[in-house]
């Protein structure tokens, strides 16, 4: 006869699970924000209908929230597609079914390449030299970055991040910070609810530009655009991004990929 643990809260769930996973994990245990299991993954997935999703690269804006569903098998990529098909149109239908397209096509990558993905699929386009470890600043959250320190403490806390932070960081650290994308690779798998291994290192080799002709980076503009000014409204830090891409892609890569603005 099988014996299942009743638990009455959260907080016995935490309690439950710090225990049963003492030594697998590192940090304070805490129960995850989204809550797991098919039956949450299904009534997520009927209520969301993709409306406004063409906004998806607004920080503020409506997203799905099923990519973790995805991550471990609650959800098929088949049955995601079939439902969105189903009740979304025009550019919202269309821009979602290219996202789940890049999911399968990073899988595909994993499955081909297998453990080749854990290094640089090609060689970088830019001359670089990265240092393998994240400074601590980063880790802790302590850069003096508002934008920066806030995407750490959101990953930390809720196990996600808007895929625009995603790059945003990933571009800082390998780019601002000369740091080896493996290294954020391996600092997002530990917290990113949703973090499978194909889409995490296949987007930090895009942006590196080991799995993309140029490397990705951006500048205050566009954190600022996509964020609503979040941060950038009442920042006061010497902020590393204010200035043109022409002028950043200069001081970063050298000029070679031919910036205007």
């Amino acid at each position: 006869m099988e014996l299942k643990q009743v638990f009455s809260g959260r907080a016995e769930i935490t309690t439950y699970l710090e225990s049963a996973l003492h030594g697998l994990y590192t940090g304070e245990a805490q129960a995850p924000v989204l809550q797991g299991g098919r039956n949450a993954a299904v009534k997520q997935l009927k209520e969301f209908t993709a409306r406004n999703y063409g906004r998806r690269n607004h920080t503020n804006a409506p997203v799905s929230r099923l990519s973790a569903y995805l991550r471990h098998g609650m959800l098929s990529i088949t049955e995601v597609a079939t439902h969105i098909r189903t009740h979304a149109q025009g550019r919202e239908r269309d821009e979602f079914l290219k996202q789940l397209t890049w999911h399968e096509f990073f899988a595909l990558v994993l499955e081909q390449e297998g453990t080749a993905v854990f290094a640089n699929l090609e060689a970088p386009k830019y001359v670089t030299h990265w240092q393998k470890n994240l400074p601590d600043d980063i880790l802790e959250g302590k850069t003096g970055l508002p934008c920066v320190d806030a995407w750490v403490a959101k990953l930390i806390q809720t196990g996600y991040l808007h895929n625009h932070e995603r790059l945003w960081f990933a571009a800082y650290t390998v780019h601002f910070r000369k740091v080896d994308w493996r290294a954020g690779f391996t600092f997002f798998r530990q917290h990113l609810l949703d973090g499978d291994i194909a889409s995490n290192a296949l987007s930090w080799q895009w942006v590196a530009s080991t799995f993309s002709h140029k490397p990705y980076f951006m500048n205050k503009d566009n954190i600022a655009q996509f964020s609503s000014h979040q941060w950038c409204g009442t920042c006061t830090a010497v902020c590393p991004f204010n200035k043109s891409y022409a002028v950043l892609e200069q001081e970063l890569f050298g000029g070679q990929f031919g910036w205007s603005s």
